[in-house]
């Protein structure tokens, strides 16, 4: 299964690489672009509370997973260049707003080498993951790094699995 797994990231690495010399569209403007893809909100409620297999994660208004980084600080994103092509920065607009039963003192932006805001829960610049497919997917978890962010701003990182216990020994 592990096996499987580490061929269907490669994969992925390999997709998304093959895709950095392309040109992109910038979501809602039409324009086209070169620089690095980001995952812009598009409506006022960036950020919602929704049910993952890891828990109750933060996810953006189409309900995909976001993801900080150990790396960041609550000022500075460490993801560029490449990285943000397989890790979006969730980008917003001036007025953006938090879904019900977050609490908006909780987030705050950052500005970016690009000059774009990408918006911070707790101390975590957010990210959406590119192998996610479908709404509260968590394939990124424990990438690199990454990890989903819970509704209370902190990372949710995967309980590694056991060692089984000797018998009648230590």
């Amino acid at each position: 299964m592990r096996f499987n797994h580490v061929v269907a990231v490669a994969a992925f690495g390999a997709i998304a690489l093959a895709a950095c010399g392309s040109s992109a569209t910038a979501s809602g403007t039409g324009k086209h672009t070169s620089t690095p893809l980001v995952t812009t909100a598009a409506s006022t409620t960036v950020v919602q509370s929704g049910n993952s297999s890891l828990g109750k994660v933060l996810i953006t208004s189409s309900g995909m997973t976001l993801y900080g980084l150990t790396k960041d600080t609550s000022t500075t994103s460490a993801c560029s260049g490449g990285c943000v092509q397989t890790w979006p920065p969730l980008v917003v607009q001036k007025g953006w707003t938090v879904g019900s039963g977050l609490d908006q003192s909780s987030f705050h932006t950052i500005l970016r080498s690009d000059g774009t805001r990408q918006l911070v829960a707790g101390r975590w610049p957010l990210y959406t993951f590119a192998g996610d497919s479908i709404p509260v997917d968590v394939k990124g978890e424990g990438t690199g790094g990454f990890f989903a962010v819970g509704i209370d701003g902190k990372l949710i990182k995967s309980a590694p699995a056991q060692a089984p216990m000797a018998v009648g020994g230590y």
